[in-house]
């Protein structure tokens, strides 16, 4: 009997046991969804990315996580199994089990993998398939030459319309999987992919079009350098940008035309160099000293230019902007310059003018960004006060330097902040004079405590009750401020004193009513429908935490919001301000726009509320004009060339400007609410008319052309005289030299007998 019960026992655990089997491998089947984030960058072999396993199911789920066998792209085959670990992306290792409707963020990190640049494995949960896993070698050596023609021995020759064949060599026991472009100058000929086997080779075939040659190839095949630009053929997930390139010098013989067509090309040319002999001797006059005094003005653009690049961020981006438009304007214009042209030496005037007035400018703005690195590297030392005073006069001084043309008084006012600044700086050692001026504000700070009924604050003081003890502290002395409290204190005051003013703003902002009622479907974050002491309690949890943050750059932000509770005027207020027909538009000063002149691009707001509002400098603007995308404030200079239009299209062209939050896209602003997102932005756009300038006066060119016209005839009729046979005689430079010579020579004849007429006149 006890044996028998001794057996249905054992029955009855075995059941169990097969029970709790099948429901593990009830668990262990369900499937996981795997989302992955992108391919493993490896770098020296090893390297990690992170995927997101998601649970579906109603059951938790066992993770077993493992690779399966890793296998190369480029051929296929097998490769080593190499090492790779899962861990969480905090770094811990993994749950044993992902419960029902569980998501977990997990990393995976490869190393040891060989044999291969692109390879990929697939990830199971124990035995469950989750999904493909791609790995890239971000520093693969790609040791591929040219073989043969195109290599620095001997030259790839491209005929017209012809195939010519470039063969690549695979110096590697790795085979890759490529793409390739094949680039003359800034011309790209053609692409494609290709395969190189392991130590093995592959052909590119290359047919030229006749936009490659130059004029010279007409006459002799001429040496040019080609590019071959090789990119690893990853996988689709990962950007271009991130894949191993190698770029692969070529030479090449441009051949474009046959031994009878160039015959007939190189005596037209021999007319041609005839006429341009004589045209350089009647241009001697003017354009050696434009040619030399243009050179002159392109190495101090191309000095002001370097020294721009050196102008860091702290200064105002509208400032950076500005010098950048003057430069590259004034580059324009020197490059329209036409040496020949009788009128450059005026042109030149006016460029010379214009860089001195550039450099005056740079001279400043250098200065100004001296001064701000000096006051960014005193971090924590100069107290708040201290340094927003400076900063003010750097400040003041950047406001003289924005207007485009900028007065001598302008200069000399600008230049007494920046010393007055310079001089703010040199006088930080002076810890009793600072320790005396905190001491002061904090009294004042007292004072105004005092006066404040303590129910208006009695909340902040709550959640901000480190800031608020100091009010208890013996701070009215300055023997008690020493210099490492300095920072801290100021801090604390200019903190409070915002704090008092957020108290005192919401406590006077009850009786403001109430914006426009708002509709049954209207945004909860929206201003319709809030009075202003909601608005003040909406943005206290943001005050609040930059109240905490003991930074100069937090005090500035605090300022702007505090500034924007006084206004009653937010962020989305201004774009939703935008957004409204008719509400705001872009204005530009001047009115007439004309090629090279520079113009100040603006938004304005009817409401005039809303025109220098805190608001705004929160917001992103982001101005489109043709061809050019730039992120400045409201207010931005741009000029335009005069060939923007379009074809046909008339002289229209059309500038927009997007207003968004400087905040992430998606994010949620502090104490908004799930329905403020910062995903609103706004759009405004105008179409402005460039006018274009006069045509000038050709009389005194014709003239002139007229008068060189027949004297050059006369001379050339006897010059030539049996001179081309001799001509055919020589070798291309040889032959060149002489008939520019020729035409040259008959025109200095003619213009010493002219030269010697006005002389005689005179």
């Amino acid at each position: 009997m006890k044996a028998r019960l001794v057996f249905q026992l054992g029955l009855l655990g075995l059941a169990l046991g097969t029970g709790s089997l099948a429901a593990q491998t009830d668990a262990t089947s369900v499937p996981l969804r795997y989302e992955a984030n992108g391919a493993v960058i490896l770098r020296g072999n090893a390297g990690s990315t992170d995927f997101t396993l998601r649970n579906p199911g109603k059951s938790d789920v066992p993770l077993a996580l493992r690779a399966g066998a890793f296998t190369d792209d480029a051929t296929g085959s097998a490769l080593p199994a190499a090492k790779i670990e899962f861990t969480t992306q905090s770094g811990h290792a993994l749950p044993a089990v992902l419960g029902s409707g569980a998501e977990i963020g997990i990393q995976a990190s490869v190393s040891g993998l060989s044999g291969s640049n692109v390879a990929t494995t697939t990830l199971f949960n124990a035995n469950a398939k989750l999904g493909p896993l791609h790995l890239v070698e971000a520093d693969a050596p790609l040791d591929i030459t040219i073989d043969g023609n195109g290599g620095s021995d001997q030259s790839l020759v491209l005929t017209n319309g012809e195939e010519s064949i470039l063969t690549l060599r695979n110096n590697e026991a790795k085979a890759y999987s490529l793409d390739w472009s094949f680039q003359i100058g800034a011309t790209t000929l053609q692409s494609g992919d290709l395969q190189l086997a392991p130590n093995g080779r592959a052909h590119i075939e290359l047919t030229p079009t006749a936009d490659l040659y130059s004029w010279t190839d007409n006459l002799r095949p001429s040496a040019k350098t080609g590019t071959l630009l090789l990119t690893l053929n990853g996988p689709p997930e990962v950007a271009k940008e991130l894949l191993p390139q190698r770029s692969l010098r070529v030479s090449l013989q441009m051949r474009k035309f046959g031994t009878a067509w160039t015959s007939l090309f190189w005596h037209l040319f021999v007319a041609l160099m005839l006429l341009l002999g004589g045209l350089l001797s009647v241009a001697g006059n003017t354009v050696l000293p434009n040619i030399m005094r243009k050179a002159s003005l392109r190495r101090q653009l191309l000095e002001l230019a370097n020294r721009m690049t050196s102008v860091s961020t702290r200064v105002d981006p509208y400032l950076r902007t500005l010098l950048s438009m003057e430069r590259k304007r004034i580059d324009l214009l020197l490059t329209n310059v036409w040496v020949i042209s009788l009128g450059s030496a005026e042109k030149l005037d006016e460029i010379s003018m214009a860089i001195e007035q550039v450099g005056r400018r740079l001279k400043m703005v250098e200065r100004l960004d001296d001064l701000r690195r000096r006051l960014e590297e005193s971090g924590t030392s100069v107290p708040p006060s201290t340094s927003e005073a400076i900063e003010d006069k750097l400040e003041m001084a950047a406001t003289l330097l924005q207007p485009f043309v900028i007065t001598p008084e302008d200069y000399v006012t600008a230049s007494g902040y920046l010393d007055a600044a310079k001089s703010a700086l040199e006088n930080l050692g002076n810890t009793t004079g600072q320790a005396m001026a905190i001491a002061a504000n904090f009294r004042e700070l007292r004072v105004r405590q005092k006066l404040f009924p303590n129910s208006h604050y009695a909340d902040l003081k709550a959640a901000l009750p480190g800031l608020f003890e100091m009010l208890n502290q013996p701070f009215e002395d300055p023997a008690n401020i020493t210099r490492p409290m300095m920072f801290a204190i100021d801090y604390g005051i200019a903190a409070l004193q915002l704090a008092f003013d957020y108290a005192g703003l919401r406590a006077n902002s009850s009786s403001v009513p109430a914006g426009p009622a708002s509709s049954a479907v209207a945004e909860p974050a929206s201003a319709a429908g809030q009075n202003a002491r909601e608005r003040l309690v909406i943005h206290q949890e943001e005050l609040i935490a930059l109240l905490n943050t003991l930074t100069r750059g937090a005090l500035r932000v605090l300022r702007t919001l505090v500034q924007e509770m006084r206004e009653n005027i937010y962020e989305r207020d201004v774009l939703e301000e935008i957004a409204a027909p008719g509400k705001a538009e872009i204005v530009l000063d001047p009115q007439v726009v004309r090629p090279y002149v520079p113009v100040l691009f603006s938004v304005r707001f009817k409401d005039p509320r809303f025109n220098g509002a805190a608001a705004i400098r929160r917001l992103s603007f982001k101005w489109e004009f043709p061809k050019f995308l730039l992120e400045q404030r409201e207010i931005i200079p741009h000029f335009f060339r005069g060939n923007e239009p379009e074809r046909d299209a008339g002289r229209d062209v059309q500038v927009s400007v997007r207003v968004e939050s400087q905040l992430a896209p998606g994010s949620v602003a502090p104490g908004m609410g799930k329905a403020a997102t910062t995903s609103l932005r706004s759009v405004l756009a105008t179409t402005i008319q460039i006018e274009q300038p006069s045509r000038s006066s050709y009389s005194r060119a014709f003239a002139e052309s007229v008068r060189f016209l027949i004297a050059y005839g006369v001379a050339l009729a006897a010059l030539l005289s049996g001179a081309l046979q001799q001509l055919d005689k020589l070798d291309f430079m040889p032959a060149v030299i002489a008939i520019i010579a020729l035409g040259f020579g008959a025109d200095t004849v003619k213009n010493l007998l002219t030269q010697s007429a006005r002389k005689a006149a005179a």
